[in-house]
């Protein structure tokens, strides 16, 4: 293994020791808008594009959350690349010595390929390697995927897919891994939100049963153990097949007894801990599934420290979405979940 992933696994423990919450890990979101309406989307028009930071702001966001220790800032949307000063954005990131990921649909990636060299991980938004992608993501997605990879390859920009498997797409995992393999990729496999504040347009045709959904993460469950190219641990799935109730994405303190299962099998939230997320108008909220609903100061109006004081009481506990039980296994040290992101992530991806 390299000495970068050993130093940068060795930063994020030593952040997490410390007594004080610390922002290790930030996901801020440029824009809300995009050139694609997935089904299950609700993100495009969710805030207007007047409301977003200008160049500047973001700038004094990132030195912000290098002064407060961050480690790894994930650029999302919306399509960020719909944002002119990306390249800006992604530069003043590097410059204050933090990891850089971009999540794409892989629409402009090509004809931007250039402003993208910075990044440490080019995500791309793939939910089957095939027809029902285009169903559920729009015409032409997966060819513009496929064509970013090779473009992304060609600049030396590290690549890794990222999925959302729903009752479309759910039935075409084989053909997915296939993908991944062929390409010499990793995957992040999550599976569809269910709460009514994330149904979109017509997200409610590919949302499975209950009884589908579990079964469906009992898979992942296996095939994360001894597929490598998976990179959410087994322990994520696992507890994600326990979820009682896949029509709530989250439950709060008020909706647990003090003996409930779910608070005895999972580590405690992180989110407004250990990471969180920062909206285009500059509002903070602890994570993607709290858009909306839990809502902190604003890193302009209130400035950055005051904001991600105001996140740090939250009433979340528990939600079944695998890339935030993974944040709040790994945030938690669990020494299985820590050896698999040492394993199967840093070894790639910074």
């Amino acid at each position: 293994m390299s000495p970068l992933p050993v130093a940068y696994a060795g930063r994020m423990v030593r952040s997490l020791a410390r007594r004080r919450p610390v922002p290790v890990f930030a996901s801020i979101y440029p824009t809300f808008r995009c050139n694609l309406r997935c089904v299950y989307c609700n993100f495009p028009g969710m805030m207007p594009p007047e409301s977003e930071l200008t160049t500047d702001e973001w700038k004094g966001v990132i030195d912000a959350l290098a002064a407060h220790g961050c480690r790894r800032v994930s650029i999302l949307g919306g399509e960020p690349l719909l944002r002119e000063d990306l390249a800006e954005i992604i530069g003043h990131v590097r410059r204050r010595g933090l990891s850089c990921a971009l999540t794409s649909n892989g629409l402009l990636v090509p004809e931007r390929i250039g402003e993208l060299r910075g990044l440490s991980t080019l995500v791309l938004s793939l939910d089957a390697a095939g027809p029902a992608n285009d169903e559920v993501r729009g015409r032409g997605s997966f060819e513009a995927v496929k064509k970013s990879i090779e473009a992304a390859r060609r600049s030396g920009i590290p690549v890794k897919i990222n999925s959302v498997l729903s009752g479309r797409t759910a039935p075409e995992l084989d053909g997915l891994l296939e993908f991944v393999d062929r390409n010499d990729l990793s995957v992040t496999l999550n599976v569809m939100r269910s709460g009514t504040p994330a149904l979109w347009r017509d997200a409610a045709s590919v949302k499975e049963s209950d009884g589908d959904i579990r079964r469906l993460l009992l898979r992942l469950a296996e095939l994360a153990k001894r597929n490598p190219r998976i990179l959410f641990s087994e322990a994520t799935y696992r507890f994600a097949a326990r979820w009682d109730d896949y029509s709530r994405d989250r439950y709060e303190k008020s909706d647990f007894a003090t003996n409930a299962p779910l608070l005895r099998s999972a580590p405690r939230c992180r989110a407004g801990r250990c990471y969180l997320t920062i909206l285009s108008d500059g509002s903070v909220t602890p994570c993607m599934n709290t858009i909306g609903q839990i809502k902190g100061g604003n890193v302009v109006a209130d400035g950055f420290a005051a904001a991600w004081r105001s996140l740090r009481d939250h009433d979340c506990l528990r939600c079944y979405a695998p890339c935030l039980v993974e944040l709040d296994h790994l945030f938690s040290l669990r020494p299985r979940v820590v050896l698999n992101f040492v394993l199967r992530h840093l070894r790639r991806y910074r």
